[in-house]
Protein backbone atom coordinates (compact mmCIF):
# COMPACT_ATOMS: atom_id res chain seq x y z
CA UNK A 1 0.00 0.00 0.00
CA UNK A 2 2.58 2.71 1.46
CA UNK A 3 5.69 0.30 0.49
CA UNK A 4 6.77 1.30 4.34
CA UNK A 5 7.19 -2.08 4.64
CA UNK A 6 8.17 -3.51 1.78
CA UNK A 7 11.96 -4.41 1.38
CA UNK A 8 13.98 -2.76 -0.74
CA UNK A 9 16.36 -4.32 -3.25
CA UNK A 10 19.75 -4.59 -2.56
CA UNK A 11 22.30 -5.42 -5.14
CA UNK A 12 24.36 -2.87 -7.96
CA UNK A 13 21.88 -0.28 -9.58
CA UNK A 14 22.66 0.68 -13.40
CA UNK A 15 20.41 3.50 -15.32
CA UNK A 16 20.63 2.89 -19.41
CA UNK A 17 19.53 5.50 -21.41
CA UNK A 18 17.35 4.19 -24.17
CA UNK A 19 16.05 4.85 -27.51
CA UNK A 20 13.20 3.31 -29.95
CA UNK A 21 10.33 3.01 -27.16
CA UNK A 22 7.00 3.52 -28.67
CA UNK A 23 4.56 3.21 -25.51
CA UNK A 24 3.81 1.94 -22.22
CA UNK A 25 4.45 -1.74 -23.66
CA UNK A 26 7.88 -1.51 -24.84
CA UNK A 27 8.50 -0.70 -21.14
CA UNK A 28 6.98 -3.68 -19.80
CA UNK A 29 8.30 -5.88 -22.75
CA UNK A 30 12.06 -4.61 -22.08
CA UNK A 31 11.28 -5.06 -18.26
CA UNK A 32 10.07 -8.65 -18.44
CA UNK A 33 13.27 -9.79 -20.49
CA UNK A 34 15.41 -8.41 -18.38
CA UNK A 35 13.75 -9.67 -15.15
CA UNK A 36 13.89 -13.15 -16.23
CA UNK A 37 17.80 -12.75 -16.49
CA UNK A 38 19.29 -14.61 -13.56
CA UNK A 39 20.59 -12.09 -10.83
CA UNK A 40 18.22 -9.09 -12.41
CA UNK A 41 16.53 -8.32 -8.99
CA UNK A 42 14.17 -5.78 -10.98
CA UNK A 43 13.74 -3.70 -13.77
CA UNK A 44 11.66 -0.24 -13.72
CA UNK A 45 11.99 1.07 -17.51
CA UNK A 46 10.26 4.47 -18.34
CA UNK A 47 8.71 5.08 -21.65
CA UNK A 48 8.59 9.30 -20.74
CA UNK A 49 12.71 9.11 -19.68
CA UNK A 50 13.30 6.34 -22.53
CA UNK A 51 15.51 5.03 -19.95
CA UNK A 52 15.65 1.27 -17.27
CA UNK A 53 16.68 1.84 -13.99
CA UNK A 54 18.14 -2.22 -13.43
CA UNK A 55 18.48 -3.45 -9.83
CA UNK A 56 21.39 -6.57 -10.24
CA UNK A 57 23.84 -8.79 -8.49
CA UNK A 58 26.99 -8.48 -10.15
CA UNK A 59 28.02 -11.86 -9.43
CA UNK A 60 25.43 -13.36 -11.58
CA UNK A 61 24.95 -11.20 -14.56
CA UNK A 62 26.97 -8.42 -16.15
CA UNK A 63 25.41 -5.35 -17.30
CA UNK A 64 26.84 -6.26 -20.72
CA UNK A 65 24.05 -8.66 -20.94
CA UNK A 66 21.03 -6.11 -20.41
CA UNK A 67 22.42 -4.34 -23.68
CA UNK A 68 22.51 -7.76 -25.72
CA UNK A 69 18.34 -8.32 -24.29
CA UNK A 70 17.63 -4.78 -25.12
CA UNK A 71 18.79 -4.82 -28.72
CA UNK A 72 17.58 -8.29 -29.31
CA UNK A 73 14.06 -6.41 -28.38
CA UNK A 74 14.63 -4.03 -31.23
CA UNK A 75 15.71 -0.98 -28.74
CA UNK A 76 19.00 1.02 -29.17
CA UNK A 77 21.00 1.77 -25.78
CA UNK A 78 22.36 5.37 -25.59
Amino acid sequence: MFNIFKKKPSGSTITLKLDGLHCNSCSLNIDSELEDLPGVISSITSYAKQESLITYDPKLVKPSQFTIVIKKLGYKVL
